[in-house]
């Protein structure tokens, strides 16, 4: 009897797995209000990277204190890009330590994260552009500057090792890029 009742639960997820996968789902859906990339962190063995999401209400406040998306970007193998979430072992390397929303208001908010890599505090402004999309800067610490953070690289050393992870951004200042080299 338990094991007709484990084959027909093994037959039906693999039935709802196969399902979802030829009808094109993606993960993650986001809704009208979210902005899927606010930075995203790229590495030295292939195109891919991880994105940073997150999900906000009609203000284009943070949704929650759990608002933060992340998900693989797939660029290889060519064409369509791909995207699904972390597993266990990429949330170790690519995942959140602690996050939360500090502000919302009626236009807008703000968004306080760590990333468990990158010890530096990610703070996340959002608000409602001319163009009537929600729209997010993010902001960290580079080279002693708050600035603009546009991506982190990771140059691996090996499959569990890195040689440094590069932040990037542009100057609030002048626009200018900052990079900052964190050594491993």
């Amino acid at each position: 009897m338990l094991g007709r009742v484990r084959r027909r639960a093994v037959s039906a997820l693999l039935a709802v797995t196969l399902t979802a996968a030829t009808a094109g789902a993606v993960y993650p859906v986001f809704g009208p209000n979210d902005v899927p990339t606010t930075f995203f962190i790229a590495k030295s063995d292939d195109h891919n990277r991880v994105d940073y999401g997150i999900r906000l209400d009609a203000h284009c406040a943070p949704l929650n204190d759990d608002a933060m998306v992340l998900y693989w970007h797939e660029f290889e193998p060519p064409p369509p890009p791909r995207t699904h979430g972390l597993n266990f072992l990429d949330q170790r390397g690519y995942g959140i330590a602690a996050q939360r929303a500090v502000k919302r208001e009626e236009n807008g908010g703000d968004y306080v994260l760590r990333l468990r890599q990158v010890g530096r505090p990610i703070g996340i402004a959002s608000h409602r552009a001319a163009d009537g999309h929600c729209r997010t800067v993010a902001r960290t610490t580079i080279n002693g500057k708050t600035c603009e953070l546009l991506s982190i690289y990771v140059k691996l050393s090996g499959p569990f090792s890195v040689d440094y992870i590069d932040i990037r951004g542009r100057s609030f200042i002048d626009g200018k890029p900052v990079v900052e080299r964190m050594q491993r």
